[in-house]
């Protein structure tokens, strides 16, 4: 089974070296992966069997893909497609989660992952992953010249804006012709015949090739990088303003953009020293493996919102291990994870190491101070319906502290978890029932009691990939006029407010959704749900930058006016009635 798809640019006039790059990440990646190369592609684009007569090579041996059908799908597709519109992305977005290398168009917003290897335009939004070093970078190495004497021309498999010929009329009567060689790309028109110039065919793993030269004329792209690795000195020649200002940005130095003068290259060449040493400057300083990477993201995303099903969600924050992209419509924050290792809360490591980590104690240790906080919360409840107690369902109940105490306040309270020793626990020390079960799922219903009175998720309802079920379940295990009642962590408080990157950088892996009271409003709506109450909570004045006085100063007491004054903690609590 094809596991990962790559996807590159095969419009005529973008050049072969996204085509190159997903060649090089395929045989890295072996037989789960495989290569989109249509037999009948959009107008202007190169068809597989034209790519295959061109790359021989490289075309034999691997899993080639010509047409894509409304079944296909992949754990993951990469595009190496440059410059990507929306509708592309949405075609490639439901066969699977989509990376995007070097993406600069419309998609580079919207992607679930992107990873820039070239240095991207500084007005860009930031990539999950970037680095130089996962070029694939040549092997063969060399010093670095002290004459630049052998000159090796490559403008790239097509060169579509005649580069190469370009610069050979320029270096006409300034370079010896016996000291040039110019390479002619697979995909590229022909290159004039000049007297004493070496003209080379297509060069199979051109990289390796390039320590044998002192200079490289190219434009901004591998080739340079390649070039530099290999310790020779670089000279661009740009087709466009934008590898003009790329590569200027990068430290390399140019002859500017199309045809050069012999009085530019005249100049470049008057200080071979400057040449030399700004490439070895903007060469990589590592070696990475791209291919490596690639394989190593798992691939956990929404694909659309789970709640208004809108498929456009801009990205809000990346880093190497997820994204977060917000809803247009409903302002909801989901997390694409793309890392394996997600909080275990099956076992005694969460409850016993992680829990005393953060607060010092044990859950078992903490159970009283969470009992005085579920009083509280149960009196609001019991506010809310009219000092009505019912059935109580307590989702996520972890070793029982609310189910407990609103069984001691006439509540008929039970308890569900995913942790099989926590659910033991309460049944043996409360006398409780409860029970092992995911609320997800989707053959859980026959695991819950129905027709109850509330249905309570503390810090638990961000921890459901699958949202939409779970409130769906919960309004339909609820009785009419029946409390749904949560607390979650809230990007409208302080930290939210004040460092959005810090807040979802510290995140949590599970945390799939992230709210706020004004989204919670319009998401409990479609479910049937109005709310009665939402309640700021965690208040942190020591993390305004106004004061930062210890708890108990005045400073300190003012900050925590202003803090609920303007309901700026980072949780909050909603109590919902689901109608009549």
């Amino acid at each position: 089974m094809t596991e990962i798809l790559l996807v590159p640019s095969l419009r005529k006039g973008n050049g072969s070296g996204h085509l190159q790059r997903c060649f090089s990440i395929l045989a890295g990646l072996g037989n789960k992966a495989a290569i989109y190369l249509p037999s009948r592609p959009e107008y202007g684009s190169w068809s597989s069997a034209e790519l295959k007569l061109a790359f021989p090579k490289q075309t034999t041996g691997i899993s080639i893909i010509e047409s894509i059908t409304p079944e296909s799908s992949f754990k993951l597709v990469v595009l190496d497609n440059r410059f990507t519109q929306n509708d592309v992305l949405e075609f490639w977005s439901s066969k699977g989660p989509v990376a995007a290398l070097d993406e600069s168009g419309p998609a580079r917003n919207f992607a679930d992952y992107i990873i820039d290897i070239l240095p991207s335009r500084a007005y860009m939004t930031k990539a999950n992953l970037a680095g130089l070093g996962y070029l694939f970078l040549p092997k063969n190495r060399r010093t670095a010249p002290e004459k630049l004497k052998r000159v090796l021309v490559s403008f790239g498999g097509e060169d579509p804006a005649g580069l190469g010929n370009a610069f050979l009329k320029a270096a006409t009567g300034i370079i010896r012709p016996q000291d040039i060689s110019v390479v002619s790309g697979a995909l590229s028109a022909a290159i004039k015949s000049y007297p004493g110039i070496i003209t080379l065919g297509p060069v199979q793993d051109l990289k390796e090739k390039l320590y044998a030269y002192d200079l490289v004329v190219c434009q901004f792209g591998l080739t340079a990088y390649e070039a530099a690795w290999a310790g020779c000195a670089v000279l661009l020649l740009s087709p466009s303003r934008l590898h003009e200002d790329l590569g200027k940005q990068a430290g390399f130095v140019s002859l500017g953009l199309g045809k050069p003068t012999k009085q530019a290259l005249l100049a470049a060449l008057s200080n071979p020293q400057v040449l030399i040493e700004s490439s070895k400057k903007a060469a990589p300083q590592v070696s990475l493996n791209l291919s490596e990477k690639i394989d190593s993201l798992e691939a956990d995303c929404y694909s659309e919102c789970p709640f208004c099903r809108q498929g456009k969600l801009p990205a809000i924050f990346r880093n190497e291990i997820k994204t977060y992209r917000s809803c247009p419509e409903c302002n909801t924050v989901l997390l694409s994870s793309f890392s394996s290792k997600k909080p275990e809360y099956t076992d005694d490591s969460y409850f016993f190491e992680e829990y005393k980590k953060q607060y010092g104690r044990t859950y078992i240790e903490d159970i009283p101070n969470i009992r005085e906080m579920a009083a509280k919360r149960l009196k609001i409840m019991e506010h809310i319906q009219n000092g009505k107690k019912g059935r109580l369902l307590d989702i996520g109940c972890a070793y029982g502290a609310f189910a407990a105490e609103a069984q001691d306040r006439g509540w008929e309270a039970s308890g569900a978890d995913i942790s099989a020793q926590a659910v033991e626990y309460v049944k043996k020390t409360f006398n409780l029932p409860a029970f092992v079960a995911d609320f997800q799922l989707p053959a859980a219903d026959g695991f819950y009691p129905r027709n109850l009175d509330c249905i309570s998720m503390w810090y638990v309802i961000e921890h459901f990939k699958d949202i939409d079920r779970v409130l769906q379940r919960a309004s339909h295990l609820l009785k009419p006029g029946g409390l749904l009642a949560f607390s979650t962590p809230s990007l409208s408080g302080i930290s939210g407010k004040k460092n959005p990157e810090k807040f979802l950088e510290a995140s949590p892996l599970d945390h799939y959704t992230i709210w706020s009271p004004k989204s919670a409003r319009l998401i409990l709506k479609r479910y049937g749900f109005y709310i009665k109450k939402i309640r700021v909570s965690g208040h942190h004045p020591e993390r305004f930058t106004l004061f930062t006085s210890k708890a108990g100063t005045i400073p300190y007491k003012i900050t925590m006016l202003i803090s609920k004054l303007f309901k700026l903690g980072d949780t909050f609590e909603c109590y919902a009635i689901l109608k009549k």
